[in-house]
This record gives C-alpha cells, structure tokens and sequence, in this order.
C-alpha cells in the first residue's frame, strides 16, 4: 500500500529524473551565440604585437587565427570576409598620442597581402589565415599596423560584437639576429670641450652619460640601428641620428664572431667609426641552471665612434665620443618550435 509519504517522494523523483533529462537535452543546444573573430590579444599599447623574422629577401608569413566561438562546433561551412580597417587606426592615435611622428602608421598595400576570404569548414572552430608581409625597406623609427576586419554578414555568419575580437591591429615587429634591447650600462657617452671644432680636440673625460639601457631596430637580416649616444628615442627629429651597425661574421662559416660596420644616411651627424673604422662581435650562449629547457644567448660588441648633435641647442654643434660595450641577452625556451613564440620577449 502506497502511504502518502511515499507517493510524495514518488513524484518528487520522477520530477528530478525528467529535469536531468531536459538538462542534458539543453547542453547539446549552443549555449552561446557562434561569432566569428580574430585570436589577436590587445597589449597595453592598444594594438597586438607580433614578432616576425626579417629575412634576407624581406619576405615572411604570419598565421592569424580566426575562430569561431560558442559551446558547440561550428555548425556551418563558413567563408569569412576580412578587410582592412581604415578608420580605427586613426581613433587610436588621436586617443593615445599627442605628436603625430609617435603614431602608429597603417601598413602600405604594397607591403603585404592575404586572402579576403577564408574558409572555415563545419565542425572546425578556428583556421589560420596567412598574411604575407613584405618588410623591405620598412623604416622602424615609427611602428606599422595592419589593422584587419572580419565583414559582419547577417544571415550567414556573425561578426563578434565585441569590436575588440573581430578587429586586428597588428603591430608588426621585425627581428633577426641582433635586434632587442641592450644593456648599455659599460658605454660611456663624452662631450668635447665647448670650444671644440673637430674631433682632435679635448673632451671631458671626468663626467660621462650613462643610460642603461639602448634599443636596436631592424633595418635587414644582418643589420641594426640605434640612435646616436644616449640622443633621446622619442625625439621628435630622431630619424636624423639613425646609425646602422652591420654585423659582418670574418668566417661565412662561423657567425659567432666578426665585426660591427657603421654607417649613416645624415652626413650632418659627422659620424667617425674610431678604432680603424672596426669594432669586433662575439655571440655565445649557455644553457640556464635552474630552468634546463631555456637557452641564454648572447651578443656582445665593442663600439667607438663619434657624433655630432647639430639640432639641440640652435646655432650650435655638440661633439661626443661614444665609447665601451653593448650586450643583448636573448631567452629561448627550447621546448617551442616556433623561434618568434621561443623567444622571451
């Protein structure tokens, strides 16, 4: 005989029982809604860094995730539209800067490529799209984007909401060998005496500048550039003490070791490599003791030159002779195939 009790708890399992069945029902519906959008992480500059080997034809390609997003697989064969964004970039620079020589510059046409449309087929939720870049020639004295837009097609497929996601602001980063920032705390920067009028006079040698730190940029595979002495690196007129340093090995076999060419485009600057014109570099690496998966690179070189600062104080010529070391440490965690993901940035 059935008490009333136990036909209460009768009906208060079955109840349990068909609301498991419906729950379950309902996780194989899409939880959340398929947009599709750019895998681009946005830094604290606004824009997502990417880091691509400068080859020596100039020439390398960047995969780009596309994804779809939601709880379940892509439920269609999509062929997603993507265009550059000629309008963000602007937006961004107006908010962010306030001189137009430190804004971001849009990449030109003819220096890059990639297909508008890309085929992400059913049950696939991310692809990558190639986009091949053509560095020749880029001047790095200011940053280039590529700012990319997935098309918004209802009906067929959705653009994520978020402008964040379905936007790429590519801020395109080139390195080889010898780019990155160097410890720069052994090179001494001196002022030649006021009355100074070539570099055979006196200078001071009782007081140098020191700055601990210098960036080089990429100008090709095998060269860098860095701005004369400690001459400030948002300069208005930095352009103007660009000074490339070709790394030139003695033995083609043997690129460990070699020399260090100077060279300007700005006659102005009165550059004069010392030292017969030569400065000698050396690479090694080792392995770190407490991480055994992370590769310790070095590059280090001896550098003396002289410059002159024609353009901070008006109507007259400052003098400086840079002398001392530069080292790069490089960190390259040896378990990831992919060099530009290897390296610590």
């Amino acid at each position: 005989m059935i008490t009333m009790k136990s036909r209460f708890f009768y009906i208060v399992a079955l109840s349990f029982v068909f609301g498991m069945i419906s729950c379950n029902n309902e996780w194989k519906d899409e939880q959340y809604e398929q947009y599709v959008s750019f895998k681009s992480p946005i830094g604290s500059n606004g824009v997502t860094d990417i880091y691509v080997r400068y080859n020596p034809d100039g020439k390398v390609t960047y995969q780009l995730p596309v994804e779809v997003s939601g709880s379940t697989f892509n439920e269609k064969n999509l062929n997603v539209e993507v265009e550059v964004d000629n309008d963000t970039l602007n937006i961004l620079n107006e908010a962010r800067f306030g001189r137009e020589d430190l804004y971001f510059l849009q990449m030109q046409p003819e220096s890059y490529s990639f297909p508008s449309n890309l085929n992400i087929p059913q049950g696939t939720s991310i692809v990558n799209m190639p986009i091949e870049f053509n560095l020749t020639g880029m001047d790095l004295v200011q940053n280039h984007v590529l700012p990319l837009s997935v098309v918004d097609k209802p009906g067929i497929y959705n653009a994520h909401p978020r402008k964040n996601y379905a936007k790429a602001l590519l801020n395109v980063k080139p390195f080889n060998d010898y780019s990155g920032t160097y410890e720069t705390s052994l090179m001494q920067v001196f002022m030649y005496n006021s009355d100074a009028t070539d570099y055979s006079g006196n200078y001071n040698m009782s007081n140098p500048i020191i700055q601990n730190n210098r960036t080089a940029r990429v100008v090709d595979a095998n060269s860098v550039f860095f701005y004369a002495g400690v001459m400030d690196e948002d300069l208005i007129n930095r352009k103007d003490y660009k000074i490339k340093f070709k790394f030139i090995p003695t033995d083609p076999e043997d690129p460990t070791k070699g020399l260090v060419e100077l060279s300007t485009d700005n006659a102005l600057i009165n550059l004069v490599q010392n030292n017969n014109n030569t400065s000698k570099y050396s690479v090694f690496e080792i392995m770190d003791v407490e991480k055994p998966y992370l590769k310790r690179r070095f590059i280090q070189f001896n550098i003396d030159y002289n410059f002159t600062d024609y353009t901070s104080v008006e109507g007259k010529n400052l003098m400086y002779k840079v002398t001392g070391i530069m080292t790069l440490e490089r960190r390259l965690n040896t378990q990831i195939p992919d060099e530009d993901q290897a390296i610590m940035w």
